[in-house]
């Protein structure tokens, strides 16, 4: 009898063991290590997507998730490695979800964890090395994401998304067209910006504050149309700069946070 008993417990076990090994890609977020520092959303979106790595939320990039509502970030990796998958949240803080992680080529993952305020754009990053990294090189890629080549070299992959919490205030996005410029000194070149919430939707009715340190602008303050259109024009001057940065401002309101950008252009 205790024979049969013992050949029970057995299976019992084993059963036990190959259905968590079957789920082992599938876990929850654990405690994540968090620094007080931020990025702008243009540093965000400037980072490459490689091949090499997917990333994506059950939502698409910009999903929207209510407060409480379980998020489900998903990747995957041509080649294997190691990697270190991090948030930045709209509050101005950054959070390691998982840190040097090894995971196998083309093997499916999954962290899933509840949608928490700050209410806002939450932007996800994620990066693959042969080796591990220390941690000290995570935080410093994370305050510089521009920087990834120089901290890292030739040996990464890097992906990135973003996803929305709602309940509050929702960052828009703002596109500029031209998005750069070369003018020679006292030319002039008219700008087109438009104003959309995630969805792209258009947001109008909306004032957008402009500044340019050197030149002069039409308006310092312009408003979206109907189309949340709005134009406006910059004259360089006359005194050779290397470079210019105008930046375009959206305060926020209401129903959303603010946003900005800024057009980097040339003066001959």
């Amino acid at each position: 009898m205790k024979k049969y008993v013992s050949v029970y417990l057995f299976l019992k076990f084993f059963l036990v063991f190959l259905f968590l090994a079957g789920f082992s890609s599938m876990v929850l977020a654990k405690s994540s290590v968090t620094f007080q520092f931020n990025i702008s959303p243009e540093d965000h979106r400037s980072l490459p997507r490689s091949s090499q790595i997917s990333l994506s939320t059950d939502r698409g990039d910009g999903g929207f998730y209510s407060v409480g509502e379980r998020v489900n970030l998903r990747y995957r990796t041509s080649v294997g490695g190691y990697i270190t998958l991090a948030q930045y949240n709209p509050g101005g803080s950054a959070q390691i979800i998982e840190e040097n992680k090894f995971v196998r080529a083309n093997s499916p993952q999954m962290v899933s964890f509840m949608a928490k305020e700050p209410v806002g754009t939450h932007r996800v990053v994620i990066i693959l090395t042969p080796d591990t990294i220390p941690r000290n090189r995570i935080q410093e890629f994370l305050r510089n994401p521009s920087r990834i080549s120089s901290i890292f070299g030739g040996q990464y992959a890097v992906n990135r998304t973003e996803f929305v919490v709602d309940g509050g205030q929702v960052e828009p996005l703002i596109e500029v067209q031209p998005a750069t410029f070369n003018l020679n000194s006292g030319s002039t070149q008219t700008f087109s910006i438009r104003l959309t919430d995630y969805s792209g939707r258009p947001i109008p009715g909306k004032n957008l504050l402009l500044d340019a340190p050197y030149g002069t602008l039409s308006a310092h303050q312009i408003r979206t149309n109907s189309r949340g259109m709005a134009t406006f024009t910059y004259t360089a001057s006359f005194v050779r700069r290397s470079s210019v940065r105008i930046s375009v401002l959206f305060p926020g309101d209401t129903d959303h946070g603010w946003t900005s950008t800024e057009i980097v252009g040339h003066i001959r």
